[in-house]
């Protein structure tokens, strides 16, 4: 069994009418390292907008390191997967990518490439239950713009391009799965129907300019964890297709 924790759309260094949500974000991280604890969770997925700006604060950077070290000394064995959203730079993220990774963190922020082609296997990343046992195997597509995507002669471009690349990195993990583990994936977009809060966000453009429809996630995906669209929910009424929802309104 596998326990597995999915979270995202923090938004850290975000200002509401000009004061700053630094000791609300600091509430709920606290919140998280507690549960985290608690629920003895084994995998820890953030799918995107960890900052509220492509250029975050000091404050808001310390704040996010802060977080990954005390969740990393508290539970050494915890995997912890994230992805870049729309609101993050994916090259920032990407930065210290080796150090995070040496500690256990891996992190996507944007599509990585060897030879000008998408290399998937940089982003799936193997999910240990309690025994140490490889229980999963997260894809860790991160948010999708348009320069990410293969040229297409499709009438809709950007949709196919997407559904490309989850069809890409779904083969790479079925092959690396073999049927002995199960599939986890990750997405930050806009799903047809989804339901929007109020002023909290829009339809993304670029690589989600269109909603994308639930069969991009096949059958033998046994959990999706979503960002962007702030209010959780389920995804076409699929209990393992989920928004976990933005954790401070």
């Amino acid at each position: 069994m596998l326990k597995l924790l999915h979270t995202a759309d923090w938004h850290l260094g975000h200002y509401l009418h000009g004061v700053s949500r630094h000791f609300e974000h600091q509430q709920f991280l606290q919140w998280l390292l507690n549960t985290l604890l608690e629920q003895h969770i084994d995998a820890l997925i953030v799918a995107g907008d960890i900052f509220d700006s492509a250029n975050p604060s000091a404050a808001a950077q310390a704040q996010f390191y802060d977080f990954l070290v005390q969740a990393k000394r508290q539970q050494p064995q915890l995997d912890i997967v994230l992805i870049g959203g729309n609101h993050d730079s994916a090259s920032r993220l990407d930065a210290p990518s080796a150090l995070l990774n040496a500690l256990g963190v891996q992190v996507v922020g944007g599509v990585p490439r060897t030879d000008g082609a998408p290399d998937w296997q940089r982003v799936i990343v193997p999910l240990h239950n309690a025994d140490g046992e490889i229980a999963a195997w997260c894809g860790a597509m991160p948010f999708l713009r348009h320069a990410d995507l293969p040229p297409s002669d499709d009438d809709q471009p950007l949709l196919s391009g997407v559904k490309a690349h989850y069809a890409d990195l779904l083969a790479a993990m079925r092959a690396k799965a073999d049927n002995k583990h199960a599939l986890v994936m990750t997405g930050h977009c806009y799903m047809a129907n989804g339901a929007l809060s109020e002023l909290s966000e829009r339809k993304i453009l670029g690589g989600n300019q269109h909603a994308l429809p639930v069969d991009i996630f096949p059958e033998d995906v046994a959990y999706v964890a979503l960002g962007h669209l702030h209010l959780p929910q389920t995804v076409a009424g699929l209990a393992h297709i989920r928004y976990s929802g933005s954790p401070i309104p």
